[in-house]
């Protein structure tokens, strides 16, 4: 197999790991994009071909393999398969799909690069931006966006669905805010975040004996496209079923203004509808839910 020129990814990566700051960050996201990595492989058992190896670190958290370049696989270690994969199909392996790997390790035998599931979401961005952005804030502003999507449409939903109503019990407009703090912690920008508990609003109302609703009014300020003004969390005390619903700006292209999505357990969302007027968004979404007043 022939070997793959990633230097200047290499260079990106290095480059990273001395200096965690926000500059950095951009060019590795860049860095990353129309490169491809090796990726270990063995017969997958169902459907028949290859499946990617899988690590776990000593937290017990999973994840895939890659590397840049041949010379990066060390030479005792054996593997039944290497796929040569374009990084965003690597990406599309671990955002499109239900799993418990949180990212790609790259070369983990020599530099252990994580790139987390934010780093995957904010790459997958960068990549439908097309080209590096030039201006220093116009590089502030992609990397509150994304950090914020990767809040709404990822984070918050794994935690709901995984916990259930543990989770909606544990609900505060300090929860949240420490939630979409974590996310800057993990990109190393902590001191950048632009919220406080003050900017989000709750309101939980008890409809009947299987029906109960959470309305949250996220922050107003750093709205972008694809980031949510509201989001939904709707339950049946009863079987505890639940439900997450979000009011998503629309892209800039787009006519509308505002999205009605729905979140499944899956993993998976979609986008329903333009989103109801002013005072009409609860109503629909316990209507969509099942149980409208």
């Amino acid at each position: 197999m022939s070997d793959i020129d990633n230097t200047k990814l290499e260079e990106a990566m290095q480059a990273y790991v001395d200096e965690q700051g926000k500059e950095k960050l951009i060019q590795l996201v860049f860095a990353l994009q129309n490169t491809k990595l090796f990726v270990p492989a063995m017969p997958a058992q169902k459907k028949g071909g290859f499946q990617p190896y899988i690590l776990k670190n000593a937290e017990g958290s999973m994840y895939m393999p890659a590397f840049t370049s041949i010379k990066k696989i060390p030479i005792n270690q054996k593997y039944q398969g290497m796929l040569k994969l374009q990084y965003k199909q690597c990406v599309s392996m671990l955002l499109d799909h239900p799993t418990l790997v949180q990212g790609i390790v790259l070369n983990p035998f020599e530099d252990n690069l994580m790139l987390k599931t934010q780093m995957l979401e904010l790459s997958r961005k960068a990549e439908q931006m097309g080209e590096q952005p030039k201006a220093y804030r116009m590089k502030t502003d992609d990397f509150r966006m994304i950090v914020r999507h990767t809040a709404e449409f990822r984070r918050i939903p794994e935690k709901l669905f995984s916990q259930k109503m543990e989770f909606i019990n544990s609900l505060s407009e300090e929860v949240l805010c420490e939630l979409y703090e974590s996310l800057y912690a993990e990109a190393g920008q902590k001191e950048q975040f632009p919220y406080t508990p003050d900017d989000f609003e709750m309101m939980e109302l008890s409809i009947r004996d299987d029906l109960s609703i959470i309305q949250v009014m996220t922050p107003s300020k750093f709205l972008y496209q694809t980031n949510c003004r509201e989001l939904y969390f709707v339950w049946n005390p009863l079987t505890g079923q639940t439900g997450y619903y979000t009011i998503e700006k629309g892209l800039e292209k787009d006519e509308k203004n505002f999205y009605l999505d729905v979140f499944k357990e899956d993993g998976s969302w979609e986008k329903l509808e333009e989103a109801p007027a002013d005072g009409n968004v609860m109503n629909r979404v316990m209507e969509l839910f099942g149980g409208g007043l």
